[in-house]
Parts: structure tokens; C-alpha cells; sequence
């Protein structure tokens, strides 16, 4: 049965004109949904059984204040539930966390340092009160709006009553978030402290090929006032409420990294040149702060990038090499070869100025002409291989194109088959967004199939329609083919009022298989904001 529940009465300062449809992912939807029916067009295949929970935005503020900037929304699950006989339901709300609850009692965004910053700006006292509510604790009274990834670590929720996956973001407090009920759960490591271990990891920790080992790096200034610090790189076994530090290094600056890679023998660090001041948050106090996106700067003066490859069962750096300077969000596979080598595939900028773009303002998004102005200085990142030949020897660069019928079809969120995580790799998926194909739209949107080895492409867009973060693939169990299965993302339906579906795209051709819709009890589309990431859960 569903069930509705208008949970917050957000404040969107800028309002889209109405045909703007694509403007609803950066709008708020207080609508709560558990279990609700859909309707499904085409045929879903009969392996694809399980939940896909997407992890992302849900509000822009709340009452008097809102948030400048699309990274600081309140974070919103939405689940879809995938039965195996063709039928799907569909939950969502907002995850429940300290700084959602203080939100709700104080009937206003919780005074906390964010990305962007608040609108208007908070009074000197709220701007103490930030600092403080930010300050990292053990304890689940801090700031914990964890809405860019999830990860199954193999828990279970407190009471014992449904299997738990955990929230996350580049930093060290985590949520936990039941996979039935999306209840929010207090949850902290036994012995990994918030507090002692600094605020930079990844969002998206890697398991070991062909187990459910989790890897993972942090990096603990060495105090406030410090640009530098130490690198350490941890695994988790599946199930345990314990972690395993096995490396640490120092460094003489506290990179900022989104991804790591791990294969069956390291994990690769790659390490940006783009730092996080820790002193620069300090700046927060100051009326004219812009936000902790203030705090990430691209040393230019560095004529290449530093990678680490690290042994994972002795701690032991393999090799370091160097690489040209590039900025990566997100890497896509990770390989060793018979010689040795290894091979870093990655999607990576020329520098980290997306960043600190202006197009992820709040007002900057819901306005199309703004938008679509983005483009004179967008440069798309490209897929890049680097191979790893041995210590002290430089990366072997190749960039790989994705051009179809003279076309390019940048993309970045890259995906392949989970059977090949850690294996040589011939298949990527990626969403080329914003501009896909060279539109002079932002909101043009497509996914795109590379064949790194042939360089082949497929494509598959839609005239307004738009999707939203990244995919899961869905592999066929029944065949070893790296292309048998599905692509499964949220789009918005930009033809009509802008609801969300879920699009099933065959892996193979590239063409749509099915779609999962939903409306409430009075018949009213429902749409979902901008999501990031999410995870795939089988029954």
C-alpha cells in the first residue's frame, strides 16, 4: 500500500518558468511512497530481480533559507523494488538524519557549513553555530546530510530486522539505511573515529574482484593550519563492524579524490592535484564565504600526477608513476597484465574547475538560459587509459574516443559489467551529460556503449528526456558474453509534466526493453530530483 507524506515545507527561492521541465531535478518533491505499484511497458528480463536504490537530492531548503549550491540538498532515497515476475514497486523518502530531524524542529536548514553556502546568508551567531554543528563527531549529533552514494558492507540494522546498507559522501561519517523500510540508521565503525581521522575519503569504495572485501582510502591532516598529511588505505570484511588499516603514507598535500581502483593484488591511488584546505574552512566566519568549494584549488605549477599502486595483502607500495595532470571524478575499471603491468582506465578533466562551475548553482540551474550559457566553457572529460609499466617509470597515456557518425559522446559516470571488475575489460558505459552529442542544450542527455578495444560506439537518447546520475548494469547469469544484460537509470519525462521512470536498456543494443512508472492514489506523476549514485541490490 502507499502511503503519502508531505514531510517539509521547503524553500525554493527561484522558481522555473513552467515549460521548463528539466528544472524539476534541482526543485524539491516531499512526497514519501512505500511499496506503491507501477505500471511497466515492455518486458523486464526475468533475472532482473532485486532493488535498485538510488541516493540523491529531495529538497533545496527549508522555510527562510535555502541552499545556494546542488550538492548541499537534503538527501532523498528512492528504491525500486523488482519482484522477477514483471512487476516493480516503488519507495521513497528522505533519509532521517541529525541534520534532517534539526532541520524539522528548528523549521529551517540547520546552521552547518556546506558547499555552496546558505540563502540569505546566516547571522554571525548561525555562522558559529555552522562551525560547530560541522566539526566531525563519533557521536550521531553532527552534520551527516549523506547524499551522494551507497554501499553494502554487509550489515544489519540496530534492531536485527532488515539488512542495511550504508550512506555516504567523501568524508568519514556514514548512515546506515534499511534496504526494505529506508529507514535511517546511527552507525559507526568500532574502531574508526570521525573525529581523529580528519574528513577526506571516498565515496566510492571498491571491493576486492571476486569477493566482498571493501577498500577504501582517508587522509588525516596533520593539523588545521597544515597542508599536508597521511594517506591510509583500509579494508573491511563483509559483515563486520570493524576495519583494517594496512597502509599509510605521508603526503605533502591533502588531495582531494573522489574514486579509488582496486584489483585482484593492489589498490591504485590516483592522487589529483586538486588539494582541500582544511585552514580554508576556518574562512566560514566571513560574510562573503562562498562555501566549501572555496577550499579545493588545482596546483598548476605540478607537471604530472602521482599514482600509487599498493599491495593488498602487505601494505607495500608495488610502484609509483607518474601520469599527465588530469582530474578524475570517477574511475572506471582497474586490471593487471601477465607482464606485470597495470592498467588504470579512468574518465578525467583537464584540470578541477567543474568544481567551482557556476552552472551547479541553484539559481544558475533552474534557469535554462543560464544553463545552456555553461556550455562556452564546458570541456567534457574524456576516457583515458594509463598503463603502469613498472617503478618509477611514467604512465603510457592513450585517450580514447567515442565518436559516432563523426559525432562525439563524452561521458563521465562510467560503468562495465561487475563480472569484469578487476579483469581486462573491452565494454564501458557512460552518461554524456550535459550537451550530449554536441547539443547547445544542458539538458541533453544521452548513454553511451564504448568499445575500448574496437572503439565502436552505440548510443541511446531520447528528445527531451533526461537522465539522472549514474546506471547499474545488470549482468545475464546465463551467458559470459561482457555486453549480455541491462542498463537500469531514472529519467524525467521532459514531454509532458516531468515524471520520473526507470528506463531498462538492453546492454547489447543499446535500445530500450521497458519502463517502470509511477503515479500516486489521485493519479499525479511523481518526480524524482537530481540523484548521484546509488547500488544494486539482488534478492
Amino acid at each position: 500500500m502507499m502511503r503519502l507524506l508531505l514531510t517539509l515545507t521547503f524553500a525554493l527561492k527561484a522558481l522555473a518558468s513552467p515549460e521548463d521541465v528539466y528544472s524539476k531535478f534541482y526543485q524539491t518533491s516531499d512526497v514519501s511512497a512505500s511499496s506503491a505499484a507501477t505500471v511497466v511497458s515492455g518486458d523486464i528480463p526475468s533475472y532482473v530481480v532485486g532493488r535498485s536504490i538510488h541516493n540523491g537530492c529531495g529538497g533545496f531548503g527549508f522555510g527562510p533559507h535555502s541552499f545556494s549550491h546542488v550538492f548541499d540538498c537534503y538527501a532523498k532515497l528512492h528504491s525500486w523494488d523488482f519482484q522477477g515476475d514483471g512487476t516493480v514497486t516503488f519507495s521513497t523518502q528522505f533519509m532521517r538524519t541529525n541534520f534532517y530531524n534539526q532541520s524539522v524542529g528548528m523549521e529551517d536548514i540547520w546552521p552547518s557549513i556546506y558547499f555552496g553556502v546558505e540563502s540569505p546568508r546566516f547571522g554571525m551567531k548561525d555562522r558559529m553555530s555552522a562551525m560547530m554543528n560541522s566539526k566531525p563527531a563519533d557521536g550521531p549529533d553532527t552534520f551527516d546530510n549523506l547524499n551522494v552514494n551507497l554501499w553494502d558492507f554487509g550489515l544489519s540494522s540496530p534492531d536485527g530486522s532488515e539488512k542495511m546498507v550504508l550512506a555516504l559522501t567523501d568524508g568519514l561519517i556514514m548512515r546506515g539505511v534499511g534496504v526494505e523500510s529506508l529507514n535511517t540508521y546511527y552507525f559507526a565503525f568500532d574502531d574508526f573515529s570521525a573525529t581523529m581521522n580528519g574528513t577526506t575519503s571516498s565515496a566510492h569504495p571498491k571491493y576486492i574482484p571476486g569477493t566482498q572485501t571493501s577498500v577504501n582510502y582517508f587522509i588525516k591532516p596533520n593539523n588545521m593550519l597544515s597542508s599536508q598529511g597521511t594517506i591510509y588505505l583500509y579494508k573491511h570484511e563483509y559483515g563486520s563492524t570493524k576495519i583494517d588499516t594496512f597502509f599509510e603514507a605521508d603526503i605533502p598535500s591533502v588531495n582531494y579524490m573522489h574514486s579509488i581502483s582496486v584489483t585482484p593484488n593492489y589498490a591504485i591511488i590516483f592522487l589529483n592535484n586538486c588539494h582541500f584546505s582544511e585552514k580554508c574552512v576556518m574562512s566560514s566566519m566571513e560574510k562573503n564565504w562562498k562555501g566549501v568549494q572555496s577550499c579545493f584549488s588545482w596546483d598548476d605549477s605540478l607537471t604530472s600526477t602521482t599514482i600509487l599502486v599498493v599491495e593488498l595483502k602487505s601494505g607495500e607500495i608495488k610502484m609509483t608513476s607518474k601520469a599527465p595532470p588530469l582530474f578524475t571524478l570517477h574511475h572506471a575499471n582497474a586490471y593487471e597484465e601477465e607482464d606485470g603491468s597495470v592498467v588504470l582506465d579512468l574518465c578525467a578533466f583537464e584540470d578541477s574547475s567543474i568544481l567551482q562551475a557556476t552552472v551547479f548553482q541553484s539559481a544558475t540551474l533552474l534557469d535554462e538560459a543560464s544553463r545552456n550559457a555553461y556550455k562556452a566553457e564546458f570541456v567534457p572529460p574524456r576516457y583515458h587509459r594509463l598503463v603502469l609499466k613498472g617503478d618509477g617509470k611514467d604512465a603510457e597515456e592513450k585517450i580514447i574516443p567515442s565518436y559516432l557518425d563523426g559525432q562525439e559522446y563524452p561521458f563521465d559516470f562510467p560503468l562495465t559489467n561487475p563480472k569484469y571488475a578487476g579483469r581486462k575489460h573491452c565494454i564501458v558505459y557512460g552518461q554524456d551529460s550535459p550537451f550530449a552529442g554536441g547539443s547547445d542544450k544542458y539538458s541533453a542527455t544521452a548513454w553511451v556503449k564504448l568499445n575500448v578495444c574496437t572503439e565502436e560506439v552505440l548510443v541511446f537518447t531520447l528528445e527531451d528526456h533526461f537522465a539522472t546520475g549514474d546506471a547499474s548494469f545488470v549482468p545475464d547469469p546465463d551467458s559470459e558474453e561482457e555486453d549480455a544484460g541491462v542498463l537500469m537509470t531514472a529519467w524525467i519525462d521532459g514531454t509532458g509534466e516531468g515524471e520520473t521512470y526507470f528506463r531498462i536498456i538492453d546492454a547489447k543494443s543499446m535500445e530500450e526493453v521497458a519502463t517502470v512508472r509511477f503515479k500516486d492514489e489521485e493519479d499525479k506523476k511523481i518526480f524524482m530530483p537530481y540523484a548521484f549514485h546509488g547500488i544494486r541490490l539482488e534478492n
